[in-house]
């Protein structure tokens, strides 16, 4: 393996230059460039960054999926079909026979068992995804069962909308990992506690069931993927997928109008335009549910005062940003739940840029001026060009922004940490259904006080209130249509009294040659589907 590794990587750094630089495109290798600055873990029980879920999507499979085109039709994967008890807290799996992973080995229940309860075990920042079915280092055992070879009990604390259980098994998190060969590579923590294969699957090694395996991953600068040659499904068209790190729009359009990259992943509204008229690229446009917003500390004095959060919503001009910044790339939106969504389209954007009223309102709240707010921003398209926009509206009104654009990783760390006073970001959901939104942005965890377990409120120091109340009924509701209903009475709340000011849900472009066919663009986060793509 280790010989393999080093041949492909001396092929590949044939068609790269000394800086990094793609100097050529072969034939059978797709190259995407995209900014993976903040990638930090490849295993599907720890990865959350935005490039690191999108390279593991394609190296791990759920036990179910959806269609992009569709949402609404939940798909089996590596369970063929499933079914719920009666009293609505055990899912039974049955898995496809016909999976199997990367090292030839069949995917079985055991399999399914082993990788999901990992993710409790593990205790990764992303282990909440199942956490909040009630699942803990206690109970796991119990809960999540290989009956057989080809059967999986999954049991939750409590009666669920089915389809809330299966999107969140869809997710990521969800990867399968072929237990037979990370059980080889368990180690153990600095504690002395089973590190049940992390170390070695967030280095340069996988174990997954899906069109890719893991080959090369150089930290911040490429990810190296080849096609699985024991793939059980259709097989890619290419040998390899290479993920360049490459974040600026210019740097970006200029490589694919040279043919260097392949797919430009973060082009911008002006390099967007500029190529609309070559005949050698193609821009595939898909329906995003990633939102762009930037969240208030609450732990800060002066944000903590509902007025000044109040006034801050009236410093930004959504509607200037979205038709000089964005172009037609983003629509104004100041919601929790993507529009797409069950509980979606609420129509509801009531704020718009008004200096005057915001000055009333910090005048109101007895706060002195100049407030002044460390600002963490990714040094990213397009959150720079956003922060800027508002930074300058803002100052009309006494509110200086101190904006400190950092890397990804950075970027990350201090949110994760809540060392700001505001953070510039965006959200994509786990898992296309609404709860994913309303419980990171509206549920309120006493015993988390920093937002470790995934909610967002806690992390900027928010007590939700009643809201939390609302988000915790909403996951139950057996009923489509009161549950539609339930959302958008729950989001007018939250975002008139929340520390989040929602700006704009992303229209997803992304720009390629013409001769890539068969990208599938996912609704959630980093959903890019690459096992059907073909050059030609």
């Amino acid at each position: 393996m280790r010989l393999y590794k080093a041949l492909v990587a001396v092929a590949l750094g044939a068609v790269m230059t000394a800086t990094g630089a793609i100097a050529a495109t072969p034939t059978n290798t797709l190259v995407i460039a995209d900014a993976i600055d903040d990638i930090i873990t490849l295993d599907p029980a720890e990865v959350s960054e935005v490039g690191g879920v999108l390279a593991s999507q394609q190296i791990y499979q759920p036990l179910v999926s959806f269609d992009p085109a569709d949402p609404t039709k939940i798909t089996g994967v590596l369970a063929e079909s499933w079914t719920v008890s009666d009293d609505g807290k055990t899912f039974t799996f049955k898995m496809n026979p016909a999976a199997k992973f990367a090292s030839g080995n069949p995917v079985t229940a055991q399999d399914a068992e082993y990788s999901l309860r990992r993710v409790i075990l593990i205790d990764s920042r992303i282990s909440f995804i199942l956490n909040q079915f009630g699942l803990t280092k206690d109970n796991v055992n119990d809960k999540i069962k290989a009956v057989d070879d080809a059967t999986l009990s999954f049991e939750v604390d409590q009666k669920y909308a089915p389809s809330f259980v299966l999107y969140v098994l869809s997710s990521y998190t969800g990867g399968i990992v072929d237990s037979k060969i990370v059980k080889e590579h368990e180690g153990k923590r600095e504690d002395g506690s089973n590190d049940y294969g992390n170390a070695w699957l967030k280095s340069e090694n996988s174990a997954g069931s899906g069109p890719y395996v893991l080959t090369k991953w150089d930290p911040k600068v490429s990810i190296l993927m080849t096609r699985n040659p024991n793939y059980w499904s259709t097989a890619p068209g290419v040998e390899r997928l290479f993920l360049q790190h490459m974040p600026e729009s210019a740097t970006q359009r200029l490589a694919l109008e040279k043919g260097d990259i392949d797919i430009a992943n973060k082009l911008g509204p002006d390099d967007i335009g500029a190529i609309s008229g070559n005949a050698d690229i193609q821009v595939l446009e898909g329906v995003s549910s990633t939102m762009y917003y930037f969240g208030l500390n609450m732990r800060n004095p002066a944000l903590s005062n509902p007025k000044v959060v109040e006034a801050i919503k009236y410093l930004v001009d959504y509607q200037g940003i979205a038709d000089t910044i964005g172009k037609g790339t983003i629509k104004v939106h100041q919601n929790m739940i993507p529009d797409g969504f069950l509980g979606g389209n609420v129509d509801y954007n009531p704020y718009s840029l008004n200096v005057e009223k915001a000055k009333q309102l910090i005048a109101e709240s007895g706060v002195q001026t100049p407030i002044k707010l460390a600002t963490v921003v990714w040094n990213v398209p397009p959150y720079p060009d956003y922060a800027q926009a508002v930074q300058a509206t803002a100052a009309q009104a006494g509110v200086e922004l101190d904006l400190q654009v950092v890397d990804g990783g950075p970027w990350l760390d201090r949110y994760r940490s809540h060392d700001l006073d505001i953070w510039f970001g965006l959200w994509g959901p786990d898992y296309p259904d609404p709860h994913s939104n309303a419980k990171a942005f509206g549920n309120h965890d006493p015993s988390d006080p920093d937002g470790t377990k995934g909610n967002l409120a806690d992390r900027f120091g928010w007590d939700s209130g009643e809201i939390s109340d609302m988000v915790a009924a909403a996951v139950q509701e057996q009923d489509v249509e009161k549950r539609k209903q339930m959302y958008w009475d729950m989001q007018k709340l939250h975002t008139d009294s929340s520390p989040f000011v929602y700006m704009f849900q992303d229209s997803r472009k992304v720009a390629m040659r013409s001769s890539v066919k068969g990208v599938v663009l996912g609704i959630t986060f980093s959903d890019d589907r690459y096992g059907a793509v073909t050059k030609q």
